[in-house]
């Protein structure tokens, strides 16, 4: 989902960072809810991944209309990319949205380094981002994308299966006290991430998570 302003600029924000958005009727707010944002800082839009699920929120926005207006707060959240040179990002679902915003930050101001996403979904028609995510990778040769389904039975599919642990994270970085961690997704994953880095030698002052559900 894009939003443009209705006047003015965009709030300026960082990448990692999320916005509140706000469900209206007439100028009082009837629902408020955080979701974090997938667009660059350098966007005339704001981006998100957002899933409808029927709740308060997402079954009014389900109805909106291109022209209907949401009111926007912030931006929030502590998980942010200071240009860092060597991250990883560990996300379920649109927990990936954080990292897309960050990947296109990294890519259009061509910082080099070494940058790996690990990304957990459940089937290949739920990978959202996809074709971006190996558009991002041909473009910018430090960025590596490891992509696992953890239900699908297609036996097509050739990447990774499961949900991501401690193995697979040390399959593709041999090193984890040598990055920056960022994670995001359900408080279970956040968990089990932090504790298989720290475990495996992980700065925990360099872990920097937000978990929702």
């Amino acid at each position: 989902m894009r939003l443009e302003p209705v006047s003015g600029s965009i709030p300026p924000y960082k990448p990692g960072q999320f916005m509140f958005l706000h469900m209206l009727e007439g100028e009082k707010t009837i629902v408020r809810r955080a979701y974090s944002l997938a667009s660059a800082p350098s966007s005339p839009y704001l981006e998100f991944a957002i899933l409808l699920v029927k709740g308060q929120f997402t079954g009014r926005l389900e109805k909106m209309k291109v022209g209907d207006i949401l009111g926007v707060e912030g931006p929030a959240g502590h998980m942010v990319y200071e240009g860092q040179t060597k991250a990883g990002f560990i996300g379920g679902g649109t927990g990936i949205a954080p990292f897309i915003s960050i990947l296109r930050h990294i890519a259009e101001n061509k910082i080099e380094g070494e940058f790996v996403v690990f990304y957990s979904a459940r089937i290949k028609g739920w990978v959202l981002f996809k074709d971006e995510l190996e558009s991002l990778k041909k473009k910018h040769k430090g960025i590596k994308i490891v992509i696992t389904l953890t239900r699908e039975k297609d036996e097509s599919w050739k990447g990774e299966k499961g949900r991501i642990d401690c193995p697979m994270i040390l399959r593709y970085v041999k090193d984890p006290a040598g990055y920056d961690w960022f994670i995001c997704g359900s408080p279970k994953l956040v968990k089990a991430m932090r504790e298989c880095l720290e475990d495996a030698g992980a700065d925990p002052k360099k872990l920097k998570m937000e978990g929702w559900g």
